[in-house]
């Protein structure tokens, strides 16, 4: 044991060093560093950070009504084998406290606003916001409502929930008694305090807010006004071209991209206060990193299923990768659970602090998702008439508020008033005096599906619990926000996808800002959930969703969305599956596709590049340098190799014939941004002529091959003086795409990677950078893998890219991400084992929890 305790100072001593350094260097503004002595005093610092889990446990538990066991594999995987599930929990709320407990604390502390408990007045701003916006205070009335509903009988799930708080906090109180707790609770200063039922449920609206808040409708009333109404339908209108739908009940799109806007009455002056307001929003939203990731393609996810027909097992085979931000340690934990008494044996992944499976599969069901980007939430503006009253529908109208005392780190708490409207809560009145000053009058507030009682933990409940088609559809109707296209198979051989979630029927479609004080765009109720688009057991014999177009034209009762993803990963997985011949997917072969590095998107613009570039010098140019650039692209497979030098010269030139197209006319209109690639797609293949390809700033007319091929020579001036080469070989994609797993606070030394990977934000393995001012770091992209085999539930495989441990001394911190997810591989779950015939080479360590009595 001592010798372990002296490993253990000596790797953790160097990574407290480390990370004192970079606190300092990078100045960041996390609360005051304890001494350096007090961390590596043995018996008092460093010996009391938890690192890898005994190998043996026993705990004696009062109120447990069965004994509990639970397995953790070689990856650290807790495989929880109870008599009921009420025991199950209180089992799982321990190992995710074991395992991640400073993740949940910081989840918790960013939505319900008590980060400037810990870091103190720098984060107010941010706490504000997120206590204005709701979160929390839904959260608690839905919680409320669950109990209300447990007390009247209509449902029984509040004991497990209970139950799991239990083990959360029983696993806090043994860990006080041994004085030890998480690293960074040493850097930081400050203590891990009990869990409690709210915690685990505002998890909900922190989901839903990192899915499904936006503030588009903002941006599109600012585009709308900077290039009329004719420009902005031209490169904005909707749909977008080249989408796959969803849903293939509902038809196709073969017609160019149109406009959806009539009857929205521009309201120019209302333009500088949306540029203000987004300017500030952007300084304190705790999710606008996802907001940026969002507009690199990483944000979303992929899955897809096929059929018995074309699985060579004659079952199906379903396969899900959402895509969100990369942290250490990662948004998802494993966990195998099984409840004898209830005959409950999922697997699944979790989120730490939260009871309930997300996705996974039992014994009948497997479930997967990605963002549907319904359109949930409408912004309203506002005349103030003082700061009590406000002009609601032509009306004098009293705001209602909420108020808060904020705990603030060395100084007396803040007291905060949350003014809100009948829509919602309003959230440009604390962003300080300049943005009071700009608006003037106007008051700015949004209203979103997620602010008010849903219920999505019955939903989950009853996903894990599912036998079949129907029990699964009962539950959706449960799954308010954020709305998921819900991939779906079943042991009886049925597959169906389902965009679920709740959206409003609206006055209007909500796609720009509405008018409060006119009455503008009230919602009159919610698509009834049999009304959703949905399909089951399609002809094609499988189904597939990457983030893009819900349905097809023939849907018409309801508008569901204004954005969604530009389609290229839909394009690439679809390519893939209709091609495939009956009987011949494996899961095998749903590991290709989902390590597929092949990118759609350089697909379709690669020969026009090539084109370009022949027209104007031949098939054999005379510059050795254009000369090599065109072979090196002739012979490309549009592969993002990190190892070939054609991504590299695609991507930067995408990048500048992106940039010299529109960027001239965002600047002359002072417009917010420009359109998706697949836009200029669609100019390049259609209408080569566009006035859009024309530099405004130059006498010159410039057509598509113009602006491709002067993006083709700043292209090769950038990457020759970056890589200090003029040989185009050695333009290696590795060099300048990289992954980055960044921790949770920041810090370099307890963030993972940068590692040289291939890939792109359009490929089906997502890993979208910006490499505009030199290397890229991917920082976000597939948060899990899964691939469930219907026919032999064993042959189930899946992976995460992090590990099952938040303690940066662990093993399995980074285990995973380095030995099995950059690799392509994935982990057996051990789905059939029992207590008794697991794998003993396989059995890392063991949990005895015994019951106790009262």
């Amino acid at each position: 044991m001592r010798n372990l305790e002296k490993k253990l100072t000596i790797k953790l001593t160097a990574v407290i060093v480390i990370t004192i350094v970079s606190m300092s260097l990078f100045s960041l503004d996390l609360g005051i560093i304890p001494p350096l002595g007090s961390l590596l005093f043995p018996g008092n610092g460093l010996w009391k950070v938890p690192g890898e889990v005994p190998a043996v446990e026993t705990h004696t538990i009062p109120g447990l009504s069965a004994d509990v066991t639970v397995i953790r594999d070689e990856w650290g995987v807790p495989h929880i084998y109870a008599s009921n599930e009420t025991d199950m929990n209180f089992a799982l709320g321990y190992c995710h406290a074991q395992d991640r407990f400073f993740q949940m604390d910081l989840a918790r502390r960013s939505v319900r606003g008590r980060l400037s408990e810990i870091i103190g007045p720098s984060a107010l701003s941010m706490d504000k916001f997120n206590l204005a916006t709701g979160k929390e205070y839904w959260a608690n009335k839905s919680l409320q409502a669950l109990i209300q509903m447990d007390e009247s009988g209509e449902i029984d799930i509040i004991d497990r929930l209970y139950s799991y708080v239990e083990g959360v906090n029983y696993y806090l109180e043994q860990q006080r008694l041994r004085n030890e707790k998480p690293l960074e609770y040493y850097l930081l200063g400050f203590e891990p305090t009990k869990w409690t039922a709210l915690d685990s449920m505002i998890y909900s609206k922190y989901m839903a807010e990192m899915l499904t808040w936006q503030y588009s409708d903002l941006y599109r009333a600012i585009n709308f006004e900077a290039f009329g109404a004719i420009n902005y339908t031209e490169i904005f209108g909707l749909p977008t071209p080249y989408q796959i739908p969803i849903c293939p009940d509902y038809g196709e799109y073969d017609a160019p991209p149109g406009g959806f806007w009539t009857g929205y009455t521009p309201n120019p002056s209302m333009s500088s206060v949306y540029s203000n307001f987004l300017t500030e929003i952007k300084k304190i939203d705790s999710q606008r990193e996802l907001i940026e990731l969002q507009n690199e393609n990483l944000i979303g996810s992929n899955n897809w299923v096929v059929d018995g027909t074309l699985s060579n097992t004659g079952k199906p085979i379903l396969c899900n990768d959402m895509h969100l931000a990369w942290n250490m340690p990662g948004i998802w934990y494993e966990a195998h659970l099984v409840s004898s008494d209830t005959d409950l044996n999922i697997y699944c992944f979790t989120l730490a602090g939260v009871n309930v499976p997300i996705v996974g599969h039992n014994e009948h069901v497997a479930w997967g998702f990605t963002n549907v980007a319904y359109d949930v939430m409408d912004w309203y503006y506002y005349n103030s008439i003082d700061e009590d009253h406000y002009i609601y529908d032509g009306t004098s109208t009293a705001y209602t508020t909420r108020s808060y005392s904020i705990n603030v780190k060395g100084q007396d708490p803040e007291e905060f008033t949350v003014k809100e409207t009948v829509h919602g809560p309003v959230l440009n009145d604390f962003l300080g005096s300049s943005i009071t000053e700009a608006f003037g009058d106007v008051v700015l507030a949004p209203r979103w599906t997620s602010n008010n009682v849903t219920l999505e933990f019955l939903a989950l409940y009853g996903f894990s619990h599912a036998h079949n088609r129907t029990e699964f559809d009962e539950a959706s109707e449960y799954f308010h926000n954020p709305a998921q296209n819900m991939v779906y198979a079943d042991v009886d051989g049925h597959i169906a996808i389902r965009p679920t979630g709740l959206v409003p029927i609206r006055v209007g479609n909500g796609t720009f800002p509405y008018n409060g004080s006119a009455g503008e765009g009230e919602w009159t109720g919610y698509i009834p959930f049999e009304k959703l688009p949905n399909t089951l057991d399609p002809s094609q014999h499988y189904l597939a969703s990457a983030n893009q177009i819900a349905t097809g034209p023939d849907y018409i009762e309801y508008f569901l969305q204004n954005s969604y993803s530009d389609g290229y990963r839909a394009r690439r997985i679809n390519e893939l599956l209709s091609k495939a011949p009956d009987g011949t997917v494996s899961v095998e072969k749903m590991i290709e596709i989902q390590m597929d590095f092949n990118s759609s998107s350089a697909q379709a613009f690669t020969p026009y590049l090539i084109n370009a570039i022949e027209t104007k010098y031949g098939s054999n140019p005379s510059d050795t340098q254009i000369n090599g650039v065109l072979t090196i692209l002739k012979d490309w497979k549009y592969v993002m190799d990190k190892d070939l030098a054609a991504p590299t010269i695609y991507r930067k030139w995408r990048d500048y014939f992106d940039d010299y197209t529109f960027d001239d006319e965002i600047e002359a209109y002072k417009a917010a941004s420009g359109p998706g690639l697949n836009i200029l797609e669609y100019l390049m293949r259609e209408v080569p002529n566009s006035h859009w390809f024309d530099d405004i700033s130059t006498s010159a007319v410039e057509k598509r091959d113009d602006i491709i091929l002067t993006a083709l020579d700043d292209t090769i001036d950038w990457l020759e003086n970056f890589y200090d080469s003029s040989d185009p070989t050695s333009w290696r994609w590795g060099d300048i795409h990289t992954v980055y797993y960044g921790h949770l606070t920041g810090l370099e030394a307890l963030s993972v990677g940068p590692f040289e990977w291939s890939g792109s934000g359009h490929c089906i393995t997502p890993s979208g950078v910006n490499i505009r001012t030199g290397v890229g770091r991917a920082r976000g992209g597939s948060s899990e893998r899964l691939i469930v085999d219907f026919s032999n539930l064993n042959n189930t495989i899946s992976v995460i890219p992090s590990g099952q441990s938040g303690h940066s001394n662990s093993k399995h911190y980074s285990d995973q991400v380095e030995n099995l997810f950059l690799l392509g591989k994935y982990h057996v779950q051990y789905f059939t084992n029992t207590p008794t015939n697991f794998p003993t080479s396989s059995i890392e360590s063991r949990i005895y929890f015994t019951a106790g009595g009262a």
